[in-house]
């Protein structure tokens, strides 16, 4: 009887990555390298029926890591190098430093940052921008609801939004929805221990803030046209300015550049955006006493955290890698206040950037800012005391 043919033997590749298990780190265990993301091919459950889906779902969706059906799977974000030299706008909330961030961004030459699409789609906005801006472009409201600047998917945006989602809450902002127990999330402002804050508090904040920083970095080689200088990253969170030594010992060359304003305006400015935005994220209600005292206790804390960061404990000088500037200056001397930034943080400038910022200045003429009545007189009392360090500071006025 003639014989089959034999078949031949499959040609295996050539080992090239670490070994499962090695003599010299003996543990007692075998150990894997993840390689591959989900996938139908070469999957068991390729075949898998809707109905049969919904049921696996139904049953075992919560064990599953979503990151494996996405196109950008967390080892590839992982291996994108952090940017050396961010530059951080900060400053208290309501003292320009949306007006500062959408400048700044304008120049995307020098720039890259995190815009309100990211914030909105934080897990997703890698592979879902392009669609998602069409399907949800008209579910943002043109305008924000505190002061009627212009709101859109691609102007910039606090990164803070995005990595409370991505922390599953170790953020301040959680405040936002839960205001009634702010102070059960006060940690989370620092992140420092004289706050109550853990080491594994820090650990759960810097891993979400440092993945997002590489998800953008990546995003802005991907959607951003190439740039004969090289694009520094551009952050703004005001309640990053209570994390100053945090962001230096992640960031050491760094650059921050602070904005300060009239405290009374701050506060009652940042009473009107309470008022009206902070409804659209309670998930509770508040008392008044309650969202009085975050108003304070969180203008405190920022500043005096702020403060001991930025100056020399000794002489009071003001750190080489902080510039202060005025709202005042900013709005009225708009341009000349940018050129002061540029040179601070070492970014050239140009004719090209100076015709574009006049341009942008040019086109913020007709903006009005809110007007507020003049506070009561206790109210005044309350800001004086609460504020008395920002007042003395920066020379305003009681």
């Amino acid at each position: 009887m003639k014989s089959a043919p034999s078949l031949p033997l499959p040609v295996l590749p050539t080992m090239v990555d670490k070994p499962l298990t090695s003599h010299d780190d003996d543990d007692g265990q075998f150990h894997f390298q993840q390689k591959h993301v989900f996938s139908t091919a070469n999957n068991m459950m390729g075949a898998v029926s809707l109905p049969q889906w919904l049921s696996i779902l139904y049953t075992n969706g919560r064990h599953i890591e979503w990151r494996y059906s996405l196109w950008y799977p967390s080892h590839v974000i992982d291996a994108i190098p952090l940017p050396e030299d961010p530059v951080f706008v900060i400053g208290h909330m309501r003292t320009g430093t949306t007006l500062l961030h959408n400048l700044l961004a304008s120049d995307d030459d020098s720039f890259y940052t995190c815009t309100t699409f990211c914030i909105c789609f934080p897990t997703a906005f890698l592979w879902f921008e392009k669609w998602g801006k069409r399907l949800f472009a008209s579910k943002i409201p043109p305008t924000r609801p505190m002061d009627a600047m212009p709101l859109h998917f691609d102007l910039p945006q606090e990164d803070e939004c995005a990595t409370s989602v991505l922390s599953h809450g170790a953020s301040y902002y959680q405040a936002f929805a839960f205001m009634a127990q702010e102070t059960s999330l006060r940690k989370f402002l620092t992140l420092a221990p004289e706050d109550g804050a853990t080491p594994e508090d820090e650990a759960r904040w810097t891993q979400a803030f440092l993945f997002f920083i590489k998800k953008l970095t990546l995003r802005s080689s991907l959607v951003q046209a190439p740039s004969t200088t090289r694009r520094r990253l551009l952050l703004k969170s005001p309640i990053h300015t209570a994390r100053v030594p945090l962001l230096r010992k992640l960031f050491p060359k760094a650059t921050f550049i602070y904005l300060h304003r009239d405290p009374y305006k701050v506060l009652q400015s940042t009473a009107h955006m309470a008022n009206t935005m902070f409804w659209y994220v309670y998930l509770n209600t508040p008392t008044d006493e309650q969202v009085n005292e975050y108003l304070l206790w969180q203008f405190e804390r920022m500043f005096d955290t702020y403060y001991a960061a930025s100056r020399d404990a000794t002489t009071g000088a003001l750190a080489k890698d902080i510039l202060e500037v005025a709202y005042a200056d900013l709005a009225t001397s708009t341009v000349h206040s940018l050129q002061r930034i540029y040179a601070h943080a070492g970014i050239p400038w140009t004719d090209k950037i100076e015709a574009k910022f006049e341009a942008q200045v040019a086109a913020l003429a007709g903006y009005k800012v809110n007007d507020f009545v003049e506070l009561p007189p206790r109210l005044r009392h309350v800001i004086q005391t609460r504020a008395a360090g920002y007042f003395k500071t920066f020379g305003y006025a009681t």
